[in-house]
C-alpha cells in the first residue's frame, strides 16, 4: 500500500542542487490545488510552527499521545518495530536536548524516526503519527525525519515545506536577532501584528560586525552565513542523506557517488571566487599534526539559550581524542593506497576498476561512506569523524555540538572549506590517473562558437526580510497566523538579471547541449591546468540547431541551476488558508524550489571599477543518458530525487574540467572563453517588501 497523497502537486521546477540538471523546457499550463492537497498542505505547516511548543490546533490534540501500533497500516512493518522497541526503551534523545545529525547514534535514531514515517500504508497514518512524534520527539530530530520523508517518499514529493531559515531561525541568525525579537515582544504587545509592516522588523547582522575576524574571513560573512546558501546545502543533504542508501531509496540512480563529489567541488569553487573577489588568498590548508589556525565564534544559539560551542585560534585537539585523528589518517591512507592501486576488490571476489572513467561513481560513494559504498567499514566515515574532531564540542557522557556539527550551519565556518578543498585532492587524485580527453572527445564537427556578448553585470547590496515569527510563542489558534509576523531584515548580496547572446555556426542539424562556466581570470592558457577546479558550472541547456547562423539569448533568470526566493512562511500559510477556505484558489506552480542554487548568488561581488572573470561555453553533441529525462518522474512538481531520469546527458559531471588537460589540441572551434568585468554597486538598494 502506498500514500494515498492527490495526484496534483506543487510545481517544482526540476532541480537538484549541485548537478541539479533541471527542466530544459518551461512548465506550460496553469494547475490549482483542490481541497484534499490544500488539507495535506496545511498540516505541513501547522505541524512545525512554533515547534519547540505543544501543538495549538484543535484537530490534531486528540492524536498527541498514541501513535499507529496496527501491523496493517505500515509497509514495512519489521522496520517499525525498531522504532516501537526503540521509543519504548526510553532510547530517544529528550525534547530540548542538544541534537546533531553527525552523533552516531542521534542519527540512528533519526533514521529509526523517518522509517516510522516512511511506511505509513496512508496518509491518515502518517499524519496522526506525525503529529504524536511532534509532541514527544526531539524538536530537531523531528524536523529533519519529517523533511525526508517528504523528500524521499513517492506520493509525497511535491508538497512544499517552509523554509527551513523560516522552520527554525535559531541556526540562520544570531543571538542579537532572537533576543531583540522575543524582548521587545515583551515590553510591546502590538509588536508582531501586521497593521504595520515596518513595525514588526527587527535588523540581522553578520558576525563580522564583532570584534572577531578569523584571519580575515569575516570578509566573507555575507556569503558564508546566506541563509539561502546554508538552506541550499541543507536540502541537499536532505535530498540525499549520507545514512540512508541502498535500491529502496533508489538514491543510486541519480549517480549518487560522482553527484556528491561534485557539489563538493562546485562549493569550494564558488567560495575560491567569491575569496578572490575580496583578495583574499587561496583556501588555507591544514594538517592533523598541527594546531588549526582558523577559530570560529558563530554568535549563534540554541533553542535553549546554550551558545554554540567556540573553536578558538590555533585550535588543538584533545589528547583524549587523538585516537580519531588516527582513524583519519589510517582512512586517508587506504583511500590513497585504492586510488593508486586502481582497483579494489570486493568481498565476493569481483573487481572494481577505478581506472574507469565511470568509476568515479564507486569513489564518491567510498569517500562519503553512505550505504552504497563499496566497504564503508575500511573507508570509514571520514566526514563525521572530521567534524567532530575539529568541533570540539564532543566530550565523554557530553555533546555539546559546534557550528560544523549541523546542515544547516557548517557552510558558515570557515574550516568546512578547508576541510571538504582536502578531502577533493582524493578525488583529483584520482581523475589524474584518467587520460586526457582525446581531440575527438572534445570536438563537434561543424559546430562553432563565433562570439558570446553580455550585458552589464553588476552586484549590489539589498535588504531582504525573512520570516522568523517562530521564536516568538504562539498563544492562540492558527487563526492568528494572519496577524501575525515578525521579519529579521539583512542586508545581502544580489545582482542584476543580465542576458548573453551567443552566435554559433552550425554544419547540421540536431540537437547540442551548451554548458556554461564561470571561473577566475587567466593570463596564460598554461594556468588553466590547475584553475580549472575553480570554475562554477552555471547553466546547462539543450538546444536545437539550425543549419547555418544560431543566435541565442539566454536571460540569468533561465539558468536551471539556480531558483529564485522563498515566499515566507506566513504568507504562504496565507494563501493556502485563503484557498482552504473557498477564497482564491492555490496556483501549483514552480515558485516554491527548495531544490537549486540561489539565483542572487550566481556572480561574486564585483569591484566599483570592475572585476574580471573568465566565462566559458562548450557545445557538445546531445549523448543521450541511460533513462531519458523527465520518463521517470513529472518535473512539474518533483525534483526527481531517485528517479534516475534528471540529467540532459550522460556526460560526467564538469566535463570537459574534470580531467587533465593536453593544451596541444584542447582549444576546439565549438569552446570559448569570454573575459566579462563584474561591477559592483555601494548604492544599497530597497527591498520592495516594506
Amino acid at each position: 500500500m502506498r500514500l494515498t497523497v492527490a495526484a496534483i502537486a506543487l510545481g517544482l521546477v526540476a532541480l537538484t542542487s549541485a548537478a541539479y540538471y533541471p527542466a530544459s523546457q518551461p512548465v506550460t499550463g496553469v494547475k490549482y490545488a483542490d481541497k484534499d492537497f490544500l488539507f495535506k498542505q496545511k498540516f505541513f505547516f501547522e505541524v512545525l510552527r512554533n515547534i519547540h511548543l505543544p501543538l495549538q490546533f484543535q484537530e490534531y490534540l486528540p492524536y498527541t499521545q498514541t501513535y499507529i501500533t496496527e501491523e496493517s497500516k505500515y509497509v514495512n512493518f519489521s522496520e517499525v518495530v525498531e522504532f516501537f522497541n526503540y521509543y519504548k526503551a526510553g532510547g530517544f534523545l529528550p525534547k530540548g536536548e542538544l541534537f546533531s545529525i553527525y552523533n552516531k547514534e542521534y542519527m540512528k535514531q533519526t533514521y529509526f524516526l523517518f522509517t516510522f514515517f516512511y511506511n505509513s500504508a496512508d496518509f491518515d497514518t502518517f499524519y496522526k503519527n506525525v503529529v504524536f512524534a511532534r509532541e514527544h520527539m526531539n524538536e530537531g530530530m523531528f524536523i529533519q525525519a519529517l523533511t525526508m520523508a517528504v523528500f524521499q517518499h513517492p506520493q509525497l514529493k511535491g508538497f512544499v515545506l517552509p523554509a527551513i531559515y523560516e522552520i527554525y531561525p535559531y541556526y540562520f541568525f544570531n543571538t542579537d536577532v532572537i533576543h531583540s525579537v522575543t524582548f521587545r515582544k515583551m515590553y510591546d504587545q502590538k509588536f508582531g501584528f501586521v497593521s504595520n509592516g515596518k513595525y514588526n522588523v527587527v535588523y540581522s547582522n553578520y558576525t563580522a560586525v564583532y570584534p572577531a575576524e578569523y584571519y580575515g574571513e569575516d570578509k566573507l560573512s555575507y556569503f558564508t552565513e546566506d541563509i539561502g546558501l546554508n538552506a541550499y546545502y541543507y536540502y541537499f543533504m536532505m535530498d540525499y542523506p549520507y545514512f540512508i542508501g541502498s535500491d529502496k531509496y533508489n538514491l543510486n540512480k541519480d549517480r549518487r557517488g560522482e553527484l556528491y563529489v561534485y557539489m563538493y567541488q562546485q562549493l569550494i569553487a564558488r567560495y575560491y571566487l567569491e575569496r578572490q573577489a575580496n583578495f583574499m588568498g587561496p583556501i588555507e590548508e591544514f594538517d592533523y599534526e598541527f594546531p588549526l589556525k582558523t577559530g570560529y565564534w558563530s554568535k549563534l544559539s540554541y533553542y535553549n539559550g546554550i551558545p554554540f560551542f567556540v573553536r578558538n585560534d590555533y585550535y588543538s585537539i584533545s589528547k583524549d581524542f587523538y585516537y580519531q585523528v588516527n582513524l583519519l589518517k589510517d582512512y586517508e591512507a587506504r583511500l590513497r593506497q585504492v586510488i593508486d592501486k586502481g582497483y579494489y576488490y570486493m568481498e565476493d571476489g569481483s573487481k572494481i576498476d577505478l581506472r574507469k572513467p565511470e568509476s568515479v561513481e564507486y569513489f564518491g560513494n567510498m569517500l562519503f561512506t553512505n550505504p552504497d559504498s563499496l566497504d564503508d567499514n575500511y573507508f570509514g566515515p571520514i566526514e563525521a569523524i572530521a567534524r567532530q574532531v575539529y568541533s570540539g564540542g564532543e566530550k565523554f557522557f557530553k555533546f555539546f555540538p559546534s557550528a560544523l556539527m549541523h546542515f544547516e550551519t557548517s557552510m558558515r565556518d570557515p574550516f568546512f572549506y578547508q576541510l571538504y578543498n582536502r578531502f577533493l585532492t582524493f578525488y583529483y587524485q584520482l581523475k589524474s590517473y584518467l587520460q586526457p580527453y582525446t581531440y575527438e572527445e572534445l570536438y563537434f564537427k561543424g559546430v562553432e562558437i563565433k562570439s558570446v556578448v553580455f550585458d552589464k553585470l553588476m552586484t549590489y547590496f539589498e535588504y531582504y526580510d525573512s520570516d522568523v515569527t517562530n521564536v516568538v510563542p504562539l498563544k492562540s489558534t492558527g487563526e492568528k497566523f494572519f496577524d501575525f509576523s515578525v521579519f529579521a531584515r539583512q542586508k545581502r548580496i544580489n545582482h542584476k538579471p543580465f542576458t548573453y547572446t551567443m552566435d554559433v555556426y552550425s554544419e547540421f542539424s540536431g540537437k547540442g547541449v551548451v554548458r556554461m562556466y564561470m571561473g577566475p581570470k587567466f593570463y596564460d592558457v598554461k594556468q588553466l591546468q590547475y584553475l580549472k577546479k575553480y570554475f562554477v558550472e552555471v547553466d546547462q541547456y539543450m538546444y536545437d540547431f539550425v543549419t547555418g547562423k544560431n543566435t541565442i539569448v539566454r536571460n540569468s533568470r533561465d539558468f536551471y541551476y539556480s531558483v529564485r526566493d522563498r515566499t515566507t512562511y506566513t504568507e504562504l500559510y496565507k494563501k493556502i488558508m485563503t484557498a482552504y477556505n473557498g477564497g482564491e484558489k492555490f496556483i501549483l506552480d514552480n515558485s516554491e524550489a527548495h531544490c537549486g542554487f540561489p539565483d542572487r548568488l550566481l556572480l561574486p561581488k564585483g569591484l566599483p571599477s570592475g572585476y574580471e572573470m573568465t566565462f566559458y561555453f562548450i557545445v557538445t553533441p546531445y549523448y543521450a543518458p541511460k533513462v531519458q529525462q523527465f520518463s521517470t518522474y513529472d518535473y512539474t512538481y518533483s525534483c526527481g530525487v531517485g528517479s534516475g531520469s534528471k540529467y540532459i546527458d550522460d556526460l560526467p559531471f564538469g566535463y570537459p574540467f574534470d580531467r587533465d588537460i593536453d593544451f596541444s589540441y584542447f582549444f576546439t572551434k565549438n569552446m570559448y572563453f569570454k573575459d566579462v568585468m563584474i561591477f559592483h554597486s555601494d548604492e544599497l538598494k530597497m527591498n520592495s517588501s516594506f
